[in-house]
């Protein structure tokens, strides 16, 4: 196996949240006027914090060490997570939330090799629910009813 400075994976998930955080400043001017304060000081303190995890690494980027990388493994992990994510969101508008969730947590519990088929669907039923209910009732969130056919509570 091939290694890597022990830093560069925080420099490269630095570099990939300031770009990330760079798309979300251009969209703040789709925010009302009256809205844009807290999400304006969370933008700050994340650019604070960005900017502060990137200048650490490369001051520390000439002195740290080379470690061995299991970049093979993880991909073999995240790769196919990532697809099943994908499949999740293609899903959405066409089963709804309330299926679609559940069905992502049974798969993503069996993913992470979870044995006990009772806990995966009693987790997955109750963080559907909960997650339904928090964005339904108290976050006044429109989730997606699905156009196949629908479940709501």
């Amino acid at each position: 196996m091939k290694g890597i400075k022990k830093c560069l994976p925080d420099l490269i998930t630095g570099a990939v949240l300031l770009l990330f955080l760079l798309t979300l400043s251009i969209q703040m001017s789709a925010i009302p006027k009256d809205s844009r304060s807290y999400p304006k000081i969370l933008m700050i303190l994340s650019y604070v914090m960005v900017i502060a995890l990137i200048a650490k690494n490369l001051l520390d980027y000439k002195k740290s060490p080379v470690v061995e990388t299991q970049v093979r493994e993880q991909i073999k992990v995240i790769l196919p997570y990532a697809a099943i994510i994908i499949v999740y969101l293609f899903l959405l508008d066409k089963i709804g939330y309330i299926i679609d969730t559940f069905l992502f947590c049974m798969v993503s519990l069996t993913w992470l090799k979870l044995k006990n088929k009772i806990v995966m669907a009693v987790l997955s039923v109750v963080m559907t629910l909960a997650l339904y209910f928090l964005f339904t009732r108290f976050l006044s969130v429109i989730l997606p009813r699905g156009s196949l056919f629908t479940l709501t509570l």
